[in-house]
């Protein structure tokens, strides 16, 4: 039987750390196949002799990856593929004991339940996530700020109006730099995306008195937004080109559109940004 070392485990964390920043620049489609590869490889490891230490590390390694893999087929349109590599991820990261983790899991479960509506399930995963982050500032702006998405699908304006201010004060008093790995991609200009997704979904919803506040936050999004991070700049565009085609202003709806078009990343998921 094969013996795994710290350096097997570093391996594969070193990874899916490359094959994360593949997909946050590309979307899922530059990487799925690499991933689902890599995890094949490192579930291999399972079967290895090695010290407690190091499987609960590589544990935590592989819990990590399934993470990425749900998330990437998430973004392909594999629902249930999805919902499997969490699942997955969830039991190793409890195995583990790494509830920053588990909360991660837990959010990303509710991405899935929230982009296909089911509003229950998805407000059930981030009220676990809040739960697990154990008092983390910034886990909790990221959990407040999607509670609120899902409050602003249903069209409950004050409940998610509400949960946005809780998202931006937990925000203003995080320290990032104590903030886990996972927590850290959520910067100012994400929590601005997320204020606009919030105000535009409840322009969808029918109340146009969110129009302006949408318009602001989500062109001051797009605006802030690097050129490796095409995919968020572009579910912006696209929320944008919503809002305003809602708002009557048609000509500015397509000019946005055609932007959106133009900056597309191979993503099939049609979401807002990342969060």
């Amino acid at each position: 039987m094969t013996h795994i070392g710290v350096a097997d485990v570093a391996g594969l964390e070193a990874a899916t750390h490359t094959l994360r920043a593949l997909d946050y620049e590309h979307g899922g489609g530059a990487c799925a196949a690499a991933v689902l590869a890599q995890l094949s490889t490192g579930r291999r490891l399972l079967g290895g002799i090695a010290s407690t230490e190091v499987r609960t590390r590589l544990h935590v390694a592989l819990a990590d990856l399934h993470n990425l893999a749900g998330w990437i087929l998430f973004d392909l349109g594999r629902a249930e593929a999805a919902r499997s590599h969490f699942d997955s991820a969830l039991e190793l990261a409890i195995e583990a004991g790494n509830d920053s983790l588990a909360a991660n899991v837990h959010y990303r479960l509710g991405r899935v339940f929230l982009h296909h509506n089911a509003f229950d399930e998805a407000l059930r995963e981030f009220e676990a996530s809040g739960q697990a982050a154990a008092g983390s500032g910034l886990e909790l702006a990221i959990v407040d700020a999607n509670l609120a998405w899902t409050h602003a699908k249903t069209g409950a304006s004050a409940e998610a109006v509400a949960l946005l201010a809780r998202a931006q004060e937990n925000f203003a008093a995080a320290d990032a730099g104590s903030a886990p790995d996972w927590a850290r991609f959520f910067t100012a200009n994400d929590l601005v995306a997320m204020v606009g997704t919030v105000h535009a979904d409840l322009v969808e919803a029918g109340e146009l008195e969110h129009v302006e506040h949408a318009v602001t936050a989500l062109s001051e999004a797009v605006e802030g937004y690097p050129e490796d991070m095409a995919r968020s700049r572009v579910f912006c565009l696209i929320s944008l080109s919503t809002t305003s085609f809602l708002a009557g202003e048609v000509e500015e709806a397509v000019d946005l559109g055609h932007t959106a078009v133009r900056g597309r990343s191979p993503s099939v998921r049609p979401a807002p940004p990342i969060a």
